[in-house]
């Protein structure tokens, strides 16, 4: 079955992660993504991290299931061949500077006159309007100035603390590209093609819609201690492993009390209710760590799912990679790299009935389908001798 996406076609001039992530998602619903790049050295990502032997994770992370087409966009000629892609193209994708698009004439309010349909789409910064706009902006600026460095180092007053590299760049690829369908569920639905702006800025304020919301309300900022809920938290098991409970209905209280062996805790006051066990939680998280400390995790999970309670292991990623459940759910796959053989990628999450979703070839080689996506726009060879000579593409 055809992904849910299948017919529509991307032109994508994103670079780097946040966009070119956002365009992954939409390929691994079907969507036919065109990459556009600049002759000589081709989207910088990739060469970030790359190995001797040409494998590169991060362009193959942000770029899989594309075509890769050169352009020089500084040619006349070359925005001629951009906008004969428009003309066929249901949406166009950049993460450039505002300012940028409207510069080379492939804006929203350019491009509608080409292809009254089309869908302009910019992952951006700090968004369209305000004092940052046009200013240059990354992964690690997004972290900073959405919030959630501080909170995540203990709130006002201690040191920042930065999450995974690249956070915001794939948190902001996410809402990117569901604006983007949304966008192109208008269109069917109402007629009308328009622009989309998804920023890193944006997008680290809405993953923290919980705390911001409690924080303009009581404004008091609470951080994120580790372990500040003792029966939500993880734990060390005797064979250096970690494990996780997350026990937020009060009725597994007394099954974990059960499995651990202190059925006493049950009733104990300190303990025996939530508020109880919040209040003095650091005796009872050195209780909890205590008896978690006495078996193994492979000996523990067990017993605590036969429990029904909610739990799991704390995985590192090569534990991640071969977890029967992760595997079942195809999360992640494995390609056929036409110079490398078989290589194995995350797949997407999405799992649908009826059509087929996920990844389904490996990143191209820069200008690998230049010739290809020319002559399905009906240029002759001739023609595209002359774009080459015109060193526009």
């Amino acid at each position: 079955m055809p992904g849910p996406l299948a017919g529509i076609k991307i032109l994508d001039f994103t670079r780097y992660q946040q966009g070119p992530y956002a365009t992954v998602m939409l390929s691994d619903l079907g969507a036919d993504v065109i990459k556009v790049e600049e002759p000589v050295n081709g989207d910088l990502g990739r060469s970030l991290g790359l190995q001797p032997d040409g494998w590169c994770a991060y362009f193959e992370a942000h770029d899989r299931n594309k075509r890769s087409i050169t352009i020089d966009l500084r040619k006349p000629e070359g925005i001629a061949v951009v906008h004969k892609l428009v003309a066929e193209a249901d949406v166009v994708t950049d993460n450039f500077r505002p300012g940028v698009m409207k510069r080379l004439g492939l804006d929203y309010d350019a491009l509608v006159k080409v292809n009254p349909r089309i869908i302009t789409g910019s992952a951006s910064g700090f968004g369209p309007q305000g004092p940052n706009t046009y200013e240059p902006s990354f992964d690690v600026i997004g972290q900073g100035m959405g919030g959630i460095m501080v909170n995540q180092g203990g709130g006002p007053g201690n040191p920042p603390m930065a999450l995974m590299g690249g956070l915001a760049d794939q948190v902001g690829a996410m809402v990117f590209a569901l604006g983007i369908c949304a966008a192109i569920t208008a269109r069917e639905r109402q007629g009308h093609g328009q622009h989309v702006d998804v920023s890193l800025l944006g997008s680290q304020v809405a993953l923290q819609a919980l705390q911001l919301t409690g924080f303009m309300r009581t404004e008091y900022q609470y951080p994120t201690p580790q372990r500040q809920t003792p029966t939500f938290a993880y734990f060390p098991c005797s064979d250096g492993k970690w494990l996780t409970i997350g026990i937020l209905d009060p009725k597994w209280w007394p099954n974990l009390c059960r499995v651990l062996g202190h059925e006493e805790w049950a009733t104990d006051e300190r303990f025996e209710s939530p508020k109880g066990r919040f209040a003095n939680r650091i005796e009872m998280l050195a209780e909890l760590d205590t008896a978690f400390s006495l078996k193994p995790r492979d000996q523990w999970l067990p017993l605590l799912k036969k429990a029904d309670i909610p739990s799991g292991p704390v995985s590192e990623y090569a534990e991640v990679a071969t977890d029967p459940q992760i595997l079942a759910n195809e999360y992640i796959t494995t390609l056929e790299h036409p110079n490398l053989g078989p290589v194995r990628v995350v797949n997407s999450p999405i799992r649908m009935s009826k059509d087929r979703v996920g990844a389904r070839f490996t990143a191209p080689e820069l200008g690998q389908h230049t010739e290809e996506v020319l002559l399905e726009l009906g240029y002759t060879w001739d023609e595209i001798d002359g774009l080459r000579t015109a060193k526009a593409i």
